[in-house]
């Protein structure tokens, strides 16, 4: 069923975090409600604690550690703010990190985000220069970069990143996920060619190929949650998977045209809770985007009438 731009944009604003009230609102069947799992969302761990009060006293210890070793404390503490979900403290610590040692690549790559999602497009894609420049390691510059670009319309300049990006480790199966993800607004038709051309070697049983497996047609949604949980013991893991799974299938769903899927689904990714993972960051953004281009239509409409 069709919804009208309004309605969507209670669907975005409002729907609740529970199977039940959001898969009304998008005329799924009972047995569906009952399929999607959800973990216990994350909750900061008590050594994540512990390794706080050490760096802060490391960090206090002006005698015994030099700028160097500062700036790396910095950046090590605002990975840990990062998973507390404390975007101000850690973009602070990897602001201070670069201040103390301009030559160190990965704040600049994690302030880049940060940026990103801020809307401060040009000081994100200089921070992921910064990081290109200064270290061949930072891969995942290119993939931000790339999802920044895109976000700006920039498509070519895009796809030129994610390809990169795609062609150091063809083997990566998220690799493939966001080359679909970034390719789809220019070319669908080459991003599921691309997709269903993929072949995961023989030896790489990774989580991520279950869910091309999906968009590809060789497997249900319904096998693929019910089975999400195989070979792994602990929530945490459990939560990290349902992150992934539910953020690509997500943009799997709004390019097949069920916009108030996508949007559940990106809800589902962000109620794991999982803070330091691109895929929680970028579905806040993702959520951001669609609800400003949904109030955008709504008022289009309202004005026409």
């Amino acid at each position: 069923m069709q919804l009208s731009f309004k309605k969507l944009v209670f669907v975005l604003s409002f729907t609740t975090l529970t199977a039940c009230s959001s898969l009304h609102q998008t005329d799924n069947t009972e047995s569906e409600m009952s399929a999607l799992p959800l973990a216990v969302p994350l909750q900061v761990s008590y050594q994540d604690e512990v390794n706080l009060l050490r760096i802060n006293q490391l960090i206090a210890d002006k005698e015994k550690v030099d700028d160097k070793q500062r700036a790396a404390l910095l950046f090590e503490r605002g990975l840990i703010y990062n998973r507390m979900g404390l975007s101000a403290h850690s973009r602070y610590d990897f602001t201070q990190s670069i201040f103390l040692d301009p030559s160190f690549a990965e704040p600049y790559n994690s302030l880049g985000v940060y940026l990103l999602m801020s809307g401060s497009y040009d000081e994100a894609f200089d921070a992921f220069d910064s990081a290109i420049e200064l270290s061949d390691a930072m891969q995942y510059s290119y993939l931000n970069r790339a999802i920044g670009l895109a976000m700006v319309g920039r498509y070519d300049n895009a796809q030129e990143d994610i390809e990169h990006f795609y062609a150091l480790d063809t083997t990566d199966p998220y690799r493939l996920l966001w080359r679909y993800r970034i390719n789809f607004d220019v070319d669908p038709t080459l991003a599921l060619e691309q997709l269903k051309s993929a072949v995961p070697p023989s030896e790489n049983a990774d989580f991520a190929w279950t869910i091309i497996d999906v968009m590809n047609g060789e497997l249900s949604e319904k096998v693929f949650f019910d089975n999400i949980s195989n070979g792994i013991s602990t929530n945490e893991e459990l939560a990290q998977r349902l992150c992934e799974g539910y953020y690509y299938l997500a943009h799997w769903h709004i390019n097949n045209g069920d916009l108030p899927k996508g949007i559940y689904y990106l809800k589902l990714s962000l109620a794991a809770n999982v803070k330091d993972f691109i895929e929680y960051k970028y579905a806040l953004l993702d959520l951001n985007n669609i609800q400003y281009k949904l109030q955008q239509k709504a008022e289009k409409e309202a004005e026409v009438k």
